[in-house]
C-alpha cells in the first residue's frame, strides 16, 4: 500500500531569469501556479499541500488556490534566498503542523505539466524504497566545452538521467540533512541525499514535465498543455 504523502510545492524564487514573477502569468488561460496545484489536488495519495511563496505574494497565491478549488492547501510559507532554504522552511512548517507525515513530495511550482500519474508513481516507489525522484534518461549527445565555448570532449550519456520533480522523501531525515548542509548550494534534494549516501530510485516521466525558467519556456509549456488538453477532449 502507498504511504500517505504531503506535497511541498516550492515557488519561493523571484523569477529573475524569467523577468519577474512567473507563477501568476497565464498558461492556457489560467495562472501557471493553478495547473501545478490542481495536479496535486487531483492525486488521491496527497493528503495536503504546503506552498512556498515569495515574500509578499502569499495572499496572491492563496487567492489562486481558492479560486481554482485547491482544498488540500494547508498553509503558505515565505521562501528563502536559495531554493534549499525554501525547502527547509517548508519542511520545518510541515513537521511543526503535521509531525506524523511519513512522506513528502517536493515539487517545483514552475513545473505545471506534472500529472497525477507521475506523482502517484513517485509516491508508490518511495513507499517501497524510502525515496524516489522523477526524471528522464538523457537522449541528447553531450560534450564538454572549452573556455571559448567550443566542443572539446564527448561525454558518455550511458546511465545519465535529467532530474525533474517531484522528489519524494521521509521529511524528518531530509530536513536534518538540509539543516546541517555546509557543502555549498545543492542543485536539488537528490543532491543532498546522495551526499549522505542515500539510494534514490528514478521514476521515469512518460509525458513532458518541463520547468518554466525562461520566457520561451512558457511558450513551450503552453503548446504542450494545449496539445494534451485537445487530446483529452477528443477521447
Amino acid at each position: 500500500m502507498m504511504t500517505p504523502c504531503a506535497a511541498l510545492i516550492v515557488g519561493g524564487g523571484l523569477g529573475n531569469r524569467f523577468g519577474g514573477d512567473k507563477l501568476t502569468v497565464p498558461l492556457a488561460g489560467d495562472p501557471l501556479l493553478s495547473w501545478t496545484l490542481r495536479a496535486f489536488q487531483d492525486t488521491p495519495a496527497i493528503s495536503f499541500i504546503i506552498l512556498v511563496a515569495p515574500a509578499g505574494l502569499e495572499d496572491k497565491f492563496r487567492d489562486i488556490a481558492r479560486e481554482w478549488g485547491v482544498t488540500k492547501l494547508l498553509l503558505i510559507v515565505s521562501g528563502g534566498q536559495q531554493r534549499h532554504e525554501s525547502v527547509l522552511r517548508g519542511l520545518t512548517a510541515l513537521l511543526n503542523h503535521q509531525p506524523e507525515a511519513a512522506l513528502v513530495a517536493i515539487h517545483d511550482a514552475a513545473r505545471p505539466l506534472v500529472t497525477p500519474d507521475l506523482i502517484t508513481r513517485c509516491i508508490e516507489r518511495a513507499s517501497e524504497s524510502g525515496a524516489a525522484a522523477a526524471g528522464v534518461p538523457v537522449s541528447d549527445s553531450l560534450h564538454v566545452a572549452d573556455q571559448e565555448g567550443c566542443a572539446m570532449q564527448t561525454v558518455d550519456r550511458t546511465g545519465l538521467w535529467a532530474m525533474q520533480t517531484p522528489q519524494v522523501f521521509h521529511p524528518s531525515p531530509l530536513a536534518a540533512l538540509l539543516g546541517n548542509s555546509s557543502g555549498g548550494i545543492p542543485s536539488d534534494e537528490v543532491a543532498v541525499a546522495l551526499s549522505a549516501g542515500w539510494k534514490i530510485p528514478f521514476v521515469r516521466s512518460h509525458l513532458p514535465n518541463p520547468k518554466v525558467t525562461w520566457p520561451e519556456d512558457l511558450m513551450l509549456a503552453e503548446a504542450l498543455l494545449k496539445a494534451r488538453l485537445d487530446r483529452i477532449s477528443s477521447l
